[in-house]
C-alpha cells in the first residue's frame, strides 16, 4: 500500500472548509466511548497536570469548541505540515488520529522532527488496514464497512506505519494497541475485545524519540 498516493489532489483550503463543516455538529468521534478529536481534550488533561502545551488545528471551528471550554492553554488555526514553530522549541508532541488526514504526511512529519528538542519525544496514533472488524467485514460481505466524511483517510499496517515514522526521523520505542469501547459494538468484537492482538488492533499507538 502506498500511504502517501492521494497526496496530490487536495489543498489546504478545501480540507479546512471540510473541517469547518464537520466541526461545526460536534467534534469528530465515531461513539460516546471513543477518543474525540478537535475538541482540545488532551490539551485540557495536560491542562490539569500542570503541563505547558499548545494545540494547533486547522478549522476554526474545532478552535472554538475548546474555547467554548473555557481552558487556558493557547490553540491557534494553522497548518500542522507548516507548523509556525522554531526549532527545537517542545520536549514532547503527540499526533493522535490526525497523520493519517494530512495532505502530504510526510511534510507533518519532518515539522514534528523540527520542532522537538534532542531526544524529544513523540505519539502517534494511527489506523489498521487489518483491523478485526475490517477483516471480518469483508470475509462477510466483500466490503471494508468503513465510512468515512473525512476528505483524506488512509490506513495502514503495522510495518507500514512503522517505515514511515521510521524514513522520516523518528525511533520507535514501543507499540500499543488501541481498540475501542463501545456497547453499540457487535457482541461478538466486544467478547473478543481483550483478547485482539497487535496486529489486529484497531488502532497503533506509537511511542517514539527524536533520531
Amino acid at each position: 500500500m502506498d500511504i502517501l498516493a492521494s497526496k496530490n489532489r487536495y489543498n489546504q483550503k478545501k480540507i479546512r472548509e471540510v473541517y469547518d463543516r464537520i466541526y461545526k455538529k460536534s467534534p469528530i468521534q465515531e461513539s460516546e466511548e471513543h477518543y474525540r478529536c478537535g475538541g482540545g481534550y488532551l490539551l485540557k488533561e495536560a491542562e490539569k497536570h500542570g503541563i505547558d502545551s499548545v494545540g494547533i488545528d486547522i478549522s476554526l471551528e474545532a478552535l472554538g469548541l475548546v474555547k467554548r471550554d473555557s481552558f487556558k492553554t493557547k490553540v491557534i488555526c494553522g497548518d500542522a505540515e507548516a507548523l509556525p514553530f522554531q526549532g527545537e522549541s517542545f520536549d514532547v508532541t503527540t499526533n493522535l488520529g490526525s497523520l493519517e488526514h494530512f495532505i502530504d504526511p510526510v511534510k507533518g512529519l519532518h515539522e514534528m522532527h523540527r520542532i522537538l528538542k534532542k531526544r524529544g519525544r513523540a505519539a502517534f496514533l494511527l489506523p489498521n488496514s487489518y483491523f478485526i472488524l475490517t477483516v471480518w467485514n469483508v470475509l462477510k460481505t466483500g466490503t471494508t464497512g468503513r465510512i468515512t466524511a473525512q476528505e483524506i483517510d488512509r490506513w495502514a499496517t503495522k510495518e507500514e506505519w512503522k517505515s514511515l515514522l521510521e524514513n522520516n526521523g523518528f525511533k520507535i520505542e514501543k507499540v500499543l494497541k488501541y481498540n475501542y469501547k463501545s456497547a453499540k459494538a457487535p457482541v461478538k468484537y466486544r467478547v473478543l475485545r481483550p483478547f485482539i492482538p497487535l496486529n489486529l488492533s484497531y488502532c497503533f499507538l506509537y511511542l517514539c524519540s527524536k533520531l
